[in-house]
């Protein structure tokens, strides 16, 4: 004969006395903080993508320069004539509120005023971990291919070569979650 088991479960019901946290739509909560007065003293970053292959990355790349309110995104290559209807999408509102382009160019200088700094977030020999460096208020950022990272001819002609460090066992990011570190990181030092 079979032994029936049955478990009682006992409920705690309490009373807690919390005050409830209001949420605030982030634009009312921009308005009053204003972090685009980073913008009143600092000149506007510029972010390059070198021949970026998924759509779905180019999408967020634009939307991150524009949540960073970068001055322009650019992509180094070709216009993905098959997917650039997912590239907007994945750009969502952003893809009208910031100039985004796809050039041959390959001369970072004719893209680039003289002014800025083209710092590179790459895991090269010369690089130097983002937290450690200084990094000039007046930038370009570059990020390279999902796989082969910044081509030698363009990282060549860095100023800079930054890295981020990764503790987990998968050492590397996402292109625009490299460039959302290394822009985020840029406009905490400047907003100090």
């Amino acid at each position: 004969m079979k032994k029936e088991t049955h478990i009682k479960v006992a409920y705690i019901h309490s009373i807690s006395l919390i005050s409830p946290i209001m949420y605030i739509k982030s634009n009312d909560l921009f308005s009053q903080s204003r972090p685009e007065s980073l913008y009143d003293s600092t000149p506007r970053p510029i972010v390059i993508a070198d021949s970026l292959l998924t759509p779905d990355n180019m999408g967020a790349m634009i939307r991150l320069a524009d949540n960073i309110g970068a001055a322009e995104m650019i992509f180094l290559g070709t216009e993905p004539a098959n997917s650039i209807g997912r590239v907007r999408k994945c750009a969502a509102s952003s893809k009208d509120n910031i100039k985004w382009y796809f050039t041959e160019e390959t001369d970072l200088r004719k893209l680039v005023p003289a002014n800025k700094k083209i710092i590179a977030i790459e895991t090269a020999t010369n690089a130097t971990n983002i937290y450690e460096t200084e990094i000039p208020s007046d930038v370009a950022f570059i990020v390279g291919n999902e796989s082969r990272g910044i081509r030698e001819e363009i990282l060549q002609q860095c100023d800079m070569v930054v890295y981020i460090p990764i503790p987990g066992p998968t050492r590397s990011l996402n292109v625009s979650h490299a460039a959302s570190v290394a822009l985020f990181e840029w406009y905490r030092q400047k907003k100090k």
